[in-house]
This record gives C-alpha cells, sequence and structure tokens, in this order.
C-alpha cells in the first residue's frame, strides 16, 4: 500500500470517528501535557537556581571554619601557597541595635556582613542597583553599605524606592548607600524585624564587630583551567596546616567545597527528581494508550466487513496491519502535538506562581528542542505498543468470515 493511499485512509478513518478519536486523543493530550509540564517547570527551577550562585560559580570555592578565623597574615600565607587562586574574599560579621533612615523614627536591628570588592563576583549575591564596593572603599574603612529589598523597604517604605546616594543611620554612625542587592529564591530576606546588610569588611572589624576577630569564611576564586577537585583537596590540606587543625579533627572543623561540587549534586537531585516526577506523569500516558488500545479493539470489531472487503479485493495481512497501526499512531502523534503545546503554556504559568512564592526568583520553563523530540518519540511508541495488538487481530481475520460478518 501506498504511503499517500495510507495517509488518505487513516484520516478518513479518523473523520469517520471524530468523537471516539477526539476522546482517545484528549487522553494523550493530559499525557504528555503532564509530563512536559513537570519536566521543564523542574528543569527551569534547577536552571535558574544554578544561575543564581553567579557567573563565576564554577570556580568559586567556598572556606569556611568554626574553629577559630583566620587573619590577614594567614590569608597572605594561603596566598602564596595557592598559587591558583585570582584571589580570596574574607568576610566577617558585625551587628548594631537599630539602623534608620533620616526623618523617620522607625527603627530595626541590622545583621552586617562585611566583604570586600570581589565578594559579589563570587559568591552569588547579585546588585540590583547601584554599585559595589571599590578597592579603596573596602580597604579604607569607608561608611559605605548596601542594602538587600527588605531593607529597603523598612527604611524607605517601599522596596522600589530609588535608595542609592541616600544615608542612613547605624547606631549614629552614618552611612551612604551604594547599592541594593537583588533578592532571590537564595538570597532574599528571611523576614522578621532584622535586616541585612553588607558593608567593608574593614569597617565591620573597626566598627561594628563584638572584638577585633578576624574571617569565618573566606570565599576563593580559581584560575582558568584549573582541577577545581584537586585544588578543593589542596586548599583543605594547607588551610589546615595554617589553622593546626589536628588531622582527625579536620573534617569535623573545616569545610572547604567548591561550587561546582554544588552545582553537580544540585543537578544531579534536581535531574533525578525530573525523572521521577516525568515518569509519575508518564502513569497517564498509560491510561492514554489503553485507551488507544481499546478504541483500535473497538474499531476492528467495527470495521470486520470493511477489513474482509479488503482482503478480498487484494489487501495483505501487513497492508491491513499497517493500516490500523498508522490509525494508532496518527492519534498519538496529533495528541503529543497538541499536548506538547499546552504543556508548554501550563508550565510558563507555573514558572511565574512559582517565581512569585520564591520571591521573585525568576524562573523560565526548560523546554528543549530534546524534550520535544522525546515527547514525539514517546507518542510514536505508544501508538505502535498500544495499537499493533488490535492491528495482529484486524490482520489476521479470515476473509470469509469478516464478510459473512453481520
Amino acid at each position: 500500500m501506498r504511503t499517500r493511499d495510507l495517509l488518505a485512509e487513516t484520516g478518513s478513518a479518523l473523520r469517520a470517528n471524530k468523537g471516539k478519536s477526539a476522546l482517545t486523543i484528549l487522553g494523550i493530550v493530559i499525557g504528555i501535557a503532564a509530563v512536559i509540564t513537570m519536566t521543564s517547570l523542574i528543569g527551569g527551577i534547577r536552571d535558574s537556581l544554578v544561575g543564581e550562585l553567579g557567573m563565576n560559580a564554577a570556580r568559586t570555592i567556598s572556606i569556611y571554619t568554626d574553629v577559630g578565623t583566620l587573619d590577614d597574615e594567614q590569608i597572605t600565607a594561603m596566598h602564596e601557597e595557592l598559587t591558583d587562586y585570582e584571589y580570596f574574599s574574607p568576610t566577617n560579621y558585625g551587628a548594631v541595635s537599630s539602623i534608620a533612615a533620616p526623618g523617620t523614627t522607625d527603627k530595626v536591628s541590622a545583621s552586617i556582613t562585611g566583604v570586600d570588592e570581589h565578594f559579589f563576583d563570587v559568591s552569588g549575591v547579585t546588585i540590583g542597583r547601584g554599585r559595589a564596593f571599590t578597592s579603596s572603599e573596602a580597604t579604607s574603612g569607608a561608611m559605605v553599605v548596601i542594602l538587600d529589598g527588605q531593607g529597603v523597604q523598612k527604611l524607605f517604605g517601599s522596596a522600589d524606592i530609588d535608595a542609592i546616594g541616600r544615608t542612613v543611620t547605624l547606631d549614629g554612625n552614618e552611612a551612604t548607600v551604594v547599592g541594593v542587592v537583588e533578592s532571590s529564591g537564595l538570597m532574599g530576606g528571611m523576614g522578621g524585624d532584622s535586616v541585612n546588610i553588607y558593608m567593608p569588611a574593614t569597617t565591620v572589624a573597626l566598627r561594628f564587630a563584638s572584638s577585633n576577630m578576624g574571617y569565618m569564611q573566606i570565599y576563593g576564586l580559581a584560575k582558568d583551567g584549573v582541577d577545581i577537585d584537586q585544588l578543593t583537596e589542596q586548599t583543605k590540606t594547607v588551610v589546615a596546616r595554617i589553622m593546626r587543625i589536628p588531622t582527625e579533627q579536620i573534617d569535623q572543623n573545616l569545610s572547604v567545597v567548591s561550587a561546582q561540587s554544588s552545582i553537580d549534586q544540585l543537578s544531579s537531585f534536581m535531574s533525578a527528581f525530573q525523572v521521577l516526577a516525568g515518569s509519575v506523569a508518564g502513569v497517564s500516558l498509560l491510561v492514554g494508550g489503553i485507551g488507544i488500545m481499546n478504541m483500535m479493539l473497538t474499531n476492528v470489531t467495527e470495521r470486520i466487513r470493511e477489513i474482509g472487503l479488503r482482503r478480498a479485493l487484494g489487501a495483505t495481512r501487513r497492508d491491513v496491519t499497517a493500516q490500523f497501526l498508522a490509525e494508532s499512531i496518527a492519534i498519538t502523534v496529533l495528541g503529543g502535538l497538541i499536548g506538547t503545546l499546552i504543556g508548554y503554556l501550563l508550565s510558563l504559568g507555573a514558572a511565574g506562581l512559582v517565581s512569585g512564592i520564591a520571591g521573585g526568583m525568576s524562573i523560565a520553563p526548560a523546554v528543549s528542542v530534546q524534550s520535544i523530540g522525546l515527547a514525539v518519540g514517546i507518542c510514536i511508541a505508544v501508538g505502535v505498543i498500544f495499537g499493533y495488538c488490535p492491528a495482529r487481530r484486524a490482520a489476521k481475520l479470515d476473509p470469509v468470515e469478516a464478510l459473512r460478518h453481520q
């Protein structure tokens, strides 16, 4: 049977049973739409979380200790031994009992993260408005501050107000706002009365630290082309030696983690979750496939005389099998295409909803050509698998008995 004739007969058969065909297609549409929605939404969340870590995430290594702090001399010693780093960005912490904007009586407490000019390049925290600290501000102890969206809201009454260049007071000390970080699902405000702000680490050490403490956490940016895993292990060894941490206590008291390993773990977890969610959604495809088999078996019963007539006119068993398989595949492919479109639209809506719930995190559905191709391939497979049995049943009918069928 020629392909053109096969397609024409397939279209004619589907049009002759519009209601039944539409209901069967609906089952496939629901299945594919569910799969596309779940997988693309989870993929979008994964991409968004990875993107929140910043452009330099793959080369960032975080060093954290809970047995003392590192001072400037120790960091210099680290840089001399660990030459595969471009730079280290140390952080310290402080607090103030009240932070307020001039002209207002509202005062809130604030926790301060002391950073240098490199922090926003390696930490994943991004500046939404304004700028980061300059090198001179970072080393001179300048009274400059970077707020988050929650801080702008509490101090100035609206998160959308332009706070750049304005003055705030921290326990009576005036500081100029030079930047506002973007709120996101990863580093958005945690709520409560306290706000989070950033100041130069030198300023924090001189004015707002409880003591002249050093740095508990340091971010390092590795040079291009460096083996991150190897550098991570080397860093752990060097820092432990500099801090005189006993070998048996290194794993308990010193954490050296590359952002790349975190990204890999996150991607692996989200991919596994994506497969799981897709599998659950795929159950609806199974139901749709059973619906196709039921429809095709019914078609065989209703068209026994037609099958007998075709066989009497010279159609082979292969021709009959091909005809019913073509009808089954046509239903699944059509349902798959419609389901893919609906699934993408649903994932857009779900992404917007999740973005709002997650505090402004920007999520875009991750729908790729490969996933669409996979969906169409699955549809064809479902059509073949669930259509083969009815097709073979039709092909095995005895022509004479089929013609006698009432």
